[in-house]
This record gives structure tokens, C-alpha cells and sequence, in this order.
């Protein structure tokens, strides 16, 4: 039994869970197609008054409570593997992007699927998506690219792109791979003027330990407003900062 199949099995009974998937649905059947969602989810699983009512009406269901919330907390897990899809950004996120930053040429490093660059390029930005593919080896989620993506490793783009872009994009870099402190010299060595987007958990899920304690954040209050429309709706604190 597939993840969806499990979840939408388990969740039946629960009318009070209904909105919850069916904000995963469309997120799902987005990105099957492939195409970017249309909007941030709302916050997934049980939260403890929720967990109470429905305990409260269903008294023998606690073992399976706890296995709907499980599965809802980890949604985002099930579309990385399925999709490919790690940071869940949606077309609101970059509608409200654009309104704030408006129009700049951008270079996404370790692009994946692009998901990130795809919504970029909606906006009408001219967009360079590159990656290594070094992840291809262990995994079969890079089959459906939203838009064309260069083979480059990461440093490499950036020396061949660096003169020709206003603003690099990096998410969800590894959080055991040191390449983006690579990454980091290379722009203070070379493109310090350009804009570095960064998203992930900062000492959390994403780049390395060694990354977030050398990059110095850029502030930037505009960041406020883009980070509300990007939204939270899992354990992991993915942001979206500014840094050189």
C-alpha cells in the first residue's frame, strides 16, 4: 500500500481531517503532472485539541490517531521520494517574490526538478538551472524537470554564470555536504555584488553546520512578507534568507 493510499485509508473515518488532504491533493496531483502548486498547505497532523476531540468521539482509535498524524507530519518526506520536491515552495510564494524583488536574472545551484527556478522563470525572470546530478545515483526522483537544468556542479555554475546573473538561489542544500561553504567562497571571492538566496532550516535539515556558521545574514525586511507567503506546515522551520 502506497503512502497516499495508507493516509486516505486511515484518515476516512475523521470528516475533521478532510481540509488537511484535501490541500495535500492538490499539492500531489501538482506535482504529478509536474507543475508548481497553486498555494502554501496548511499546517499538517494533529494538534493536541484536535487529538483530544477526536479521541473523545472515537475512544477505540487512539493507535490509529497516532498512525494518521504520523503520516500527515511527514508529508513532505513522501514528495521528496515521489517527486522530488524537498522545499515546498508553491506559484503564491513567487507572485509575492517578484512583487517585492521584482524582475532579476537568477542562477539556481543544485536545482533538482527546479521547482524553485520553474517559478522564477513564471514570473518572468530569465533563470540558469544548474546541478550536479551527483544524487541521480541513489535516487529516480529526476526524471520529470519542470524546465531544463544543466549538468553543473555547483562552483562550476558559478564561475561560468557568476558575470551573467543578479541574484543566485541555493535550497535545500545537503546537510552532511560541505560543497556550500565551497559555494559561499566562491561568491565572496568572486561575485560578492550578487544576491544570495538561501533556502532551508537554518541548523536544522538542510546545509551544513559549518555553512550556517560562516554565512552572515543579509537583512532585509522584504524578507518578512516573503517568508509569511512561503508558510509553515511541518516540524521543519524552512526560511528563506538573504546571505553573503
Amino acid at each position: 500500500m502506497t503512502y497516499w493510499e495508507k493516509l486516505t485509508a486511515l484518515a476516512a473515518p475523521y470528516p475533521a481531517l478532510r481540509p488537511q488532504l484535501t490541500a495535500m491533493a492538490a499539492v500531489r496531483e501538482a506535482l504529478a503532472e509536474p507543475r508548481l502548486p497553486e498555494n502554501a498547505l496548511p499546517p499538517l497532523g494533529l494538534a493536541p485539541d484536535l487529538f483530544a476531540d477526536l479521541l473523545a468521539a472515537h475512544p477505540d482509535a487512539y493507535g490509529q490517531l497516532v498512525a494518521v498524524d504520523h503520516l500527515l507530519r511527514n508529508f513532505r518526506r513522501a514528495c521528496a521520494f515521489e517527486y522530488g520536491m524537498w522545499a515546498f515552495v508553491h506559484e503564491a510564494l513567487f507572485t509575492q517574490w517578484q512583487a517585492l524583488f521584482g524582475p532579476l536574472r537568477y542562477l539556481e545551484l543544485a536545482a533538482g526538478n527546479g521547482y524553485v527556478s520553474a517559478g522564477l522563470a513564471a514570473q518572468g525572470n530569465r533563470v540558469i538551472a544548474t546541478d550536479s546530478f551527483a544524487w541521480k545515483q541513489e535516487s529516480e526522483t529526476g526524471r520529470t524537470p519542470l524546465l531544463p537544468v544543466e549538468a553543473l556542479p555547483a562552483a562550476a555554475a558559478l564561475h561560468r554564470y557568476g558575470d551573467q546573473v543578479d541574484a543566485v538561489v541555493m535550497a535545500w542544500s545537503p546537510d552532511r555536504d560541505p560543497n556550500d561553504v565551497h559555494v559561499l567562497q566562491v561568491l565572496r571571492a568572486y561575485f560578492p555584488h550578487l544576491k544570495f538566496f538561501v533556502i532551508g532550516e537554518r541548523f536544522g535539515a538542510t546545509d551544513s553546520r559549518l555553512f550556517w556558521q560562516l554565512a552572515e545574514f543579509v537583512p532585509d525586511k522584504r524578507l518578512l512578507a516573503l517568508n509569511r507567503a512561503l508558510g509553515r506546515f511541518d516540524a521543519v522551520n524552512e526560511r528563506i534568507y538573504l546571505m553573503r
